[in-house]
């Protein structure tokens, strides 16, 4: 298909080369519903997400007339990820963004810190064999993982001293958690 197109951009336009390319893109569209119809089968939307992630950039790649050693990541693409990285949303929110006063904080049976490292375990463990193929496309959302989950773990015990010296020693450091992260995706 994509010869096929590449072909018809560089020959004349004729009404044989544009219903070529309407017919190409007809069959792009019915593939791209066929993928949504499919993702929809998976009980777990964040899996979904990985799968049509995966399969929306792999369509660009082959689509793609562009040089293959960067990654672009299309609109699709853009939007897919951004709903995967939902699911680590719940993460982030088991710690709080600013300093709680003591009195709320005797309310709260479970610590923050227990919270996201029990969340964050659940959901490593979770998603820990999903499958990306493309190595371009595991390393940009990795790195998103960790811009958004670790860069926040961070900022939470820079605000909390005592604790950022408890957990620097400990197998919940925001570096441990990042390499646990650099293992997810590996299939």
């Amino acid at each position: 298909m994509r010869i096929a197109y590449a072909s018809t951009l560089v020959s004349a336009q004729s009404q044989n080369t544009v219903k070529l390319c309407d017919a190409i893109d007809d069959t792009i569209n019915y593939l791209k519903d066929e993928l949504q119809r499919k993702s929809d089968l998976f009980q777990d939307p964040s899996l979904g997400c990985i799968f049509l992630l995966n399969n929306s950039y792999f369509v660009a790649q082959v689509m793609s007339q562009s040089h293959p050693s960067g990654i672009k990541l299309t609109p699709e693409c853009k939007k897919y990820m951004d709903f995967y990285l939902l699911s680590w949303g719940h993460v982030l929110s088991c710690i709080p963004k600013y300093h709680s006063p003591g009195l709320l904080r005797r309310w709260i049976n479970t610590s923050p810190l227990a919270k996201f490292e029990s969340s964050f375990h659940k959901t490593y463990q979770t998603q820990k064999f999903w499958k990306v193929p493309d190595p371009r496309l595991r390393d940009a959302l990795r790195r998103a993982i960790i811009e958004r989950v670790i860069s926040g773990y961070h900022d939470y015990l820079k605000e909390q001293p005592a604790l950022a010296e408890q957990v620097s020693r400990g197998s919940s450091s925001p570096q441990v958690l990042e390499e646990m992260l650099g293992e997810l995706f590996e299939g």
